[in-house]
């Protein structure tokens, strides 16, 4: 009887003390950014993201869900639900002093310029050496959730590339991810590409300005991204870093 208890025991003190380690993150961002980059797109891409058929809400949102709900599920710590993180109230009166839509100025309304997750806000992913630890946004979130191991931070962002010799031209879609722990230490930046299998015409690899054509391109890149991930993304950060 002895005999065959004891392993039963040793299994369960290994599951209770993995359950114990397992770290908890607060994902306290997620969105697409409109202005679409590229050779030649400064005021093409402007003019792209004020247009307001161009949308990339129903985009974003089903990345999300899948990113959530799909991949997350492979990542060596938990993510904290979303509706603890959205009904912190330090947190939605939260402003990143990063926060710059291009197309209104320095700190305004974002709506034009990026697509978030609703009941979530903005914040800029990457710590910037100018500024103060006070002004970081990875280090003032890490503050508003101070049982969270780890702040995420993920966005998506688009450029076009040239196909065809110029006369044909294809989007890239990105995934940005940044974690740092509770003390605002970089645990690692990842960002993956993948691009569309679709092509658009183009003048000098520059695309013509067809939101029609242009918005299933960057669904089309999406899909492509969150496909070659699959079974990729987990893995990949494992061995970007460890909380």
């Amino acid at each position: 009887m002895k005999k065959s208890t004891l392993p039963v025991l040793l299994l369960l003190l290994a599951f209770t003390t993995s359950f114990a380690q397992e770290k908890k993150v607060a994902l306290v961002t997620f969105f697409g950014d409109k202005k679409i980059g590229g050779t030649g797109m400064s005021t093409i891409g402007e003019s792209l993201m004020k247009d307001p058929a161009f949308n990339l809400q129903p985009l974003v949102e089903k990345a999300y869900d899948r990113f959530v709900n799909e991949f997350a599920k492979d990542f060596p710590f938990k993510l904290i639900e979303a509706k603890e993180i959205s009904s912190n109230a330090d947190y939605q009166a939260y402003k990143s002093v990063m926060l710059a839509d291009t197309s209104k100025g320095f700190n305004k309304a974002m709506g034009i310029q990026y697509a978030i997750i609703p009941g979530m806000i903005w914040a800029y992913g990457d710590k910037q050496g100018l500024l103060s630890e006070a002004k970081q946004d990875p280090c003032n979130l890490a503050k508003i959730f101070p049982n969270a191991d780890g702040i995420l931070f993920v966005s998506m962002d688009y450029e076009f590339e040239s196909r065809a010799m110029g006369f044909a031209a294809g989007a890239v879609a990105y995934l940005n991810m940044f974690l740092y722990d509770k003390k605002c230490d970089k645990v690692f930046r990842i960002r993956e590409r993948a691009v569309s299998k679709g092509k658009v015409p183009a003048a000098a690899g520059i695309p013509i300005m067809n939101v029609e054509k242009i918005q299933p391109l960057c669904q089309d890149a999406t899909e492509a991204l969150f496909e070659d991930l699959k079974g990729r993304l987990g893995k990949i950060v494992k061995k970007s870093g460890s909380l």
